[in-house]
């Protein structure tokens, strides 16, 4: 794990072993996205808002059966 301190004016220099693993270079943009209290990621590509939420509250279409079989229940009923 790599340290680095924050400066008077909130800026931090990335170790030269992390800029070298991920390519970082002068002028790129980075975003942070933030974990929980104590924890952030840095990401040099920006993460699709759209492939970030991929997937999410698919084990509650399972537990309800499929959503096509959800779907065909609520609509019987709506007829009956």
């Amino acid at each position: 794990m790599a340290q680095t301190k924050v400066s008077t004016k909130y800026q931090i220099v990335i170790p030269k072993r992390i800029r070298e693993k991920l390519e970082i270079a002068p002028g790129m943009n980075l975003h942070i996205e933030i974990v929980d209290a104590n924890r952030a990621i840095l990401h040099t590509k920006k993460v699709s808002v759209v492939k970030a939420l991929r997937g999410l509250g698919k084990e509650v279409w399972k537990n309800l059966g499929g959503a096509d079989t959800y779907l065909k229940h609520e609509r019987a009923a709506w007829d009956g």
